[in-house]
């Protein structure tokens, strides 16, 4: 004897927006996951139905293309920048996704941004460029494309440490 699979559509989707600071909070968190996961598929259904949660941002002031990049999704970060998200926005510690993909070390993040139109002159909240942060990374590619992209002003530019 066959059993039917049956399917529950009871229980509404995480990403259902309702009414309610937890819900929205949650579906929230659900679209950064999706964001720092690489779910362009997830991404994509939740940001048609709400394209104002490109700029939404965490407790940190993260976007979910912060999220993107911090979890290296190279084409989820492509598809957020297509979607029309804030490439330059900065978080709560004035970081641009273009400083944190830096601070990851991570090349191909940093070219795309680059090539996408991420400003390379934006400083964190304590002065640091991403130029600063490119200095700690053994690879010198990244702080080749950097230096390639900044003048001599941006290159002596100093924090505030």
């Amino acid at each position: 004897m066959m059993r039917q699979a049956t399917m529950d559509f009871s229980t509404p989707s995480v990403f259902d927006q309702q009414k309610g600071d937890s819900s929205e909070e949650v579906d929230l968190t659900m679209v950064y996951q999706a964001a720092s996961n690489g779910d362009v598929n997830a991404l994509t259904a939740v940001i048609r139905e709400d394209p104002s949660i490109l700029e939404c941002c965490d407790s940190e002031g993260c976007t979910p293309l912060m999220h993107a990049v911090s979890g290296r999704q190279v084409d989820t970060v492509k598809l957020l920048l297509k979607m029309g998200a804030n490439i330059n926005t900065q978080d709560a510690y004035g970081r641009t996704s273009l400083c944190l993909a830096t601070y990851l070390g991570w090349l191909e993040g940093c070219v795309s941004l680059l090539r996408n139109g991420a400003k390379h002159n934006i400083p964190d909240k304590n002065g640091r460029l991403p130029l600063h942060a490119a200095t700690a990374e053994p690879d010198v590619r990244l702080l080749t494309v950097l230096m390639q992209q900044s003048n001599l002003s941006e290159i002596n530019h100093q924090d505030n440490e």
